[in-house]
């Protein structure tokens, strides 16, 4: 049962400007805060899926239901180390992956896997979008192929636009600040648009003191947001797996690298 679960849980999908108001302080000299707050995944005709979500610097813990099995996963990016815990069972799995530092999530950020440019991952030249300073940014899945083309904004760890090669784009657009459960956060809509198909809309709420998406509707109807967030200290030990649990073989199926939001 486990072992089936897992990829599920891995996957675990949370809570990743004419700007005429922005923070005062920059985003990339905040110093990110630590939080708690329960995790809620809707899907069009599904039942909604609820966590809970734990955050301190880099390290995240998600506490969920995955066909019927309470399922903890915890992320230690400065160490490359997801951990996969069944508290019925007593026992967990480990996956180690690149280690991304500290710096690296807390300052400035590049849509690279992993954060390393290579030919296939290339910065380009500079623009601007709704008056943000950002990034032009090439990425290719194979040599001689046309690149996607991102506008990213590193504080936000998003493109604001895209365009495949394919001719898809997707367009942020911010529209105000806005109070939403008591929280200051960024409102943008976005807007997808396929050819041959109808333009998708969705939207995105930023908390720019816990530099977090706290809702977001996607173009093909899902929502996801955060609700409950307590902002404080996290005991350390929820990053920890207990004592006295047993360690069992990952199974030979292809995980995802700790991610670093």
């Amino acid at each position: 049962m486990l072992i089936k679960t897992i990829v599920s849980a891995v996957m675990f999908p949370l809570i990743s400007v004419a700007m005429t108001v922005l923070p005062a302080t920059p985003l990339a000299a905040q110093q990110t805060l630590s939080y708690s707050a329960t995790a809620l995944h809707a899907r069009a005709g599904q039942p909604e899926t609820t966590g809970t979500v734990v955050k301190s610097g880099q390290n995240m813990r998600l506490e969920f239901v995955s066909e019927g099995q309470n399922i903890i996963q915890i992320l230690r990016p400065e160490i490359g180390a997801m951990y996969i815990l069944d508290p019925a069972a007593r026992t967990y799995m480990e996956v180690i992956g690149p280690a991304v530092p500290a710096t690296a999530t807390d300052a400035y950020t590049n849509p690279c896997p992993g954060q390393i440019e290579s030919p296939s991952c290339q910065r380009s030249g500079t623009d601007t979008v709704n008056g943000i300073a950002v990034e032009r940014w090439n990425l290719s899945t194979a040599p001689n192929t046309a690149p996607t083309v991102l506008l990213w904004d590193s504080t936000r760890r998003r493109a604001l636009r895209q365009e495949t090669p394919d001719g898809a784009k997707m367009i942020m657009s911010f529209q105000s600040m806005r109070d939403l459960n008591g929280r200051r956060t960024e409102y943008w809509t976005t807007q997808t648009t396929i050819p041959g198909q109808p333009v998708a809309n969705g939207d995105w709420w930023f908390d720019p003191e816990l530099r977090v998406v706290v809702r977001e509707t996607l173009a093909n109807g899902d929502t996801r947001r955060l609700e409950n967030i307590v902002v404080g200290a996290v005991n350390p030990t929820a990053f920890q797996v207990p004592q006295g649990w047993q360690k069992i073989e990952l199974p030979n199926t292809q995980l995802p690298a700790p991610t670093r939001d």
